[in-house]
């Protein structure tokens, strides 16, 4: 099951990074804006919350925080140890000294990202199938990272099998 996990993770951190830089050149250009492309470091697999990454390490802003929400083993095809969905969540985080306009960036980021994620509907590999499907969840502004810091999950299934 964790080799599910680890795959289904790699696999997003690498539309993360190429398909959703991809997707925020496109929505700059359409918005006129010019947002800091993603890069290794700031693509992180970990579950951990701002204010204790902010804490504990220099964090590069904006941040994706990528992991495993949760596993159901429903056993939907037989003589496989796993048959079930993945849940996984991007957690999308952007700070600045001010919170004006901090909302507009973080809806550039959560949409380059959505956009990435839609191109990438289909077979994962390693037996892994994502539907295109998500849902996204904004968090209020709070005090953190540069001064403010504002965050969004976006939530998705990848059915297993293993």
């Amino acid at each position: 099951m964790a080799n599910l996990c680890m795959a289904g993770l790699e696999k997003l951190r690498g539309i993360v990074l190429l398909g959703g830089n991809a997707a925020l050149a496109d929505v700059a250009a359409r918005d006129q804006m010019q947002w800091k492309l993603l890069d290794e470091k700031s693509v992180l697999l970990e579950n951990v919350g701002a204010d204790l990454a902010d804490q504990n390490r220099s964090v590069i802003y904006p941040a994706v925080y990528l992991y495993s929400a949760r596993m159901e083993n429903v056993l939907r095809r037989k003589f496989n140890g796993f048959a079930g969905p993945i849940r996984f969540v991007a957690d999308v985080r952007c700070t600045r000294e001010r919170y004006d306009g901090l909302e507009r960036e973080l809806a550039a980021y959560v949409e380059a990202v959505t956009m990435a994620l839609g191109n990438n509907a289909g077979a994962w590999g390693q037996n892994l199938t994502y539907s295109g499907a998500y849902a996204v969840k904004f968090e209020p502004v709070k005090l953190g990272g540069k001064n403010f810091i504002q965050s969004a999950k976006i939530e998705i299934e990848v059915e297993a099998c293993g």
